[in-house]
C-alpha cells in the first residue's frame, strides 16, 4: 500500500484556529444581539412592539405610538416589560460579546508552544574543547 496523504487533514482546522473561530463568531453574536431591537408581544394586534436595543434602553414615546396611546397603567406595565427583556438580551450581549474579546486577546496573547525540532536544540552533553 502506498502512504497517501490524509485527505482531511487539508480541510481540518487546528485546535487554535478553530477556537479563533468561535472567538469571532461570539464577538460578531454578541455585538448583533446587542444592535437588534427587542420586541413584545401586543396581544391586541396579534404582533409584536418595538422597545428599544440594549444601548439605547426602552424609548417610552414610541412604544406609546405603538400600543396606540394607552393608559397609562397599560404603559407602564409595558415599560417594564420592555426593560426586563432588555436586561435578559443585554446579559446574553455582553457574556458573548466580551467573552469573544477576551478569547480573541488570549489567543493573540498567548504564544504558541512549537515542539523542538530534532538537531536545533542545545546541546545537552558535555562542551568538547
Amino acid at each position: 500500500m502506498s502512504e497517501q496523504p490524509d485527505p482531511l487533514a487539508q480541510i481540518t482546522l487546528t485546535p487554535r484556529a478553530f477556537g479563533a473561530v468561535l472567538a469571532v463568531l461570539a464577538l460578531v453574536v454578541g455585538l448583533v444581539l446587542a444592535i437588534v431591537p427587542v420586541g413584545v408581544a401586543h396581544p391586541s394586534s396579534n404582533g409584536s412592539v418595538s422597545c428599544g436595543n440594549t444601548f439605547g434602553g426602552v424609548e417610552s414615546g414610541a412604544l406609546a405610538e405603538g400600543l396606540g396611546k394607552p393608559e397609562r397603567r397599560e404603559l407602564v406595565q409595558y415599560i417594564d416589560m420592555c426593560e426586563r427583556a432588555i436586561g435578559n438580551r443585554g446579559d446574553y450581549a455582553v457574556f458573548l460579546f466580551f467573552g469573544g474579546l477576551i478569547a480573541g486577546l488570549a489567543l493573540g496573547v498567548v504564544r504558541r508552544v512549537r515542539p523542538v525540532s530534532p538537531g536545533s536544540g542545545r546541546p545537552t552533553g558535555p562542551v568538547l574543547p
